[in-house]
């Protein structure tokens, strides 16, 4: 299939998100107009003014044949979110998924690349952009599958490790060319559409995070391909949808990183429990944690900045499965 043949569907959850949605849209559109292309936009019951700043941005431009805008009663998660947008791409036959964060901004021919690497490999079953920042820098979008050895190896933060572990680090090294992966950012890749279907979509049980992960681990299970195409290149604001990344400031006008919120380590137990066990989850646990504290010790000793997020460690030991067992345990023998 030639890229005129193709048909993407293009695949945005949004929440929140009238602060960047209007750049993500003037990016977008271009590839959408006069094309046989469709944005499906699927708004997870945004309280501000996202959904107004699209209808607004249709009615000028006039995308009414490209764009579908879906607003959902209430706010089901990002994977959740994406099948509601798959079933749609589905019912018009899109040939390709292309599953794009709100907080990202297309640059150049990103799209026609990915599509690009589509048409000249037939094997090539999911592929991703690498993301930019907002010092025009690449930062990694293709990694490997979470492990106890990479979780240790983010976690020292040491680069002796890094280097003699070069092949387990979670992010892969960008390359020139095209190059395989275990998974891809979830803000920018493409999928034709039958291996979507044949994975059924994403996991409901994520409400955010891991999601992308779990399902490109369900993907090569099945022997589909996973490639990163360095030539699409997307600018991403990392963490503007959930303020996850960002720092806040104490009273003495410090930043701290903030807490991860329950979600990601729901999120988190889910992916390691459902496709590695529950001893293997404990395992990582447990290297986490020892990893962890080694970090901070070292941290405090050199002087080095600690980005840790708020109560990690404590908040690990509350989300291990030990701890859920124990607690459920007690509250049973309670009744």
């Amino acid at each position: 299939m030639s890229i005129t043949q193709a048909r993407v569907a293009i695949i945005t959850v949004t929440f929140n998100s009238d602060t960047f949605i209007d750049n993500f849209l003037q990016a977008i559109s271009p590839f959408i107009s006069d094309s046989p292309h469709e944005l499906i936009l699927v708004d997870n019951a945004s309280i501000d003014n996202t959904t107004e700043h699209v209808q607004q941005y249709i009615d000028q431009q006039k995308l009414h044949e490209n764009t579908h805008l879906i607003k959902l009663p209430k706010n089901i998660g990002f994977g959740r979110g994406c099948n509601a947008g798959t079933a749609r791409a589905l019912e018009i036959d899109a040939t390709h998924m292309w599953f794009l964060n709100p907080d990202t901004e297309v640059l150049n021919n990103s799209a026609q690349e990915l599509l690009t690497l589509f048409e000249t490999d037939s094997s090539v079953d999911f592929a991703g952009s690498i993301l930019i920042n907002e010092d025009k820098q690449p930062r990694a979008g293709a990694f490997r599958f979470p492990s106890a050895l990479n979780v240790c190896l983010s976690s020292l933060k040491l680069g002796i490790l890094d280097k003699a572990f070069k092949n387990h680090t979670t992010a892969i090294p960008i390359e020139k060319q095209a190059y395989q992966a275990d998974w891809l950012t979830g803000a920018s890749f493409m999928a034709r559409s039958a291996c979507i279907k044949r994975l059924n979509g994403f996991d409901p049980a994520f409400f955010l995070y891991f999601e992308e992960v779990d399902l490109f681990y369900r993907a090569k299970q099945k022997g589909l391909s996973v490639w990163c195409c360095p030539d699409s290149k997307v600018f991403h604001i990392s963490g503007a949808s959930t303020g996850i990344n960002n720092q806040k400031k104490t009273v003495d006008k410090s930043a701290i990183t903030k807490r991860q919120p329950s979600y990601w380590f729901d999120s988190r137990r889910h992916f390691y429990i459902s496709n590695y066990g529950k001893a293997y989850f404990t395992l990582v646990d447990l290297c986490q944690i020892c990893c962890i504290c080694f970090w901070k010790i070292r941290a405090a000793l050199q002087n080095k900045k600690d980005d840790t997020p708020s109560h990690f460690i404590s908040d690990i030991a509350h989300h291990s499965y030990p701890y859920r067992l124990w607690k459920n345990m007690f509250s049973t023998n309670k009744k």
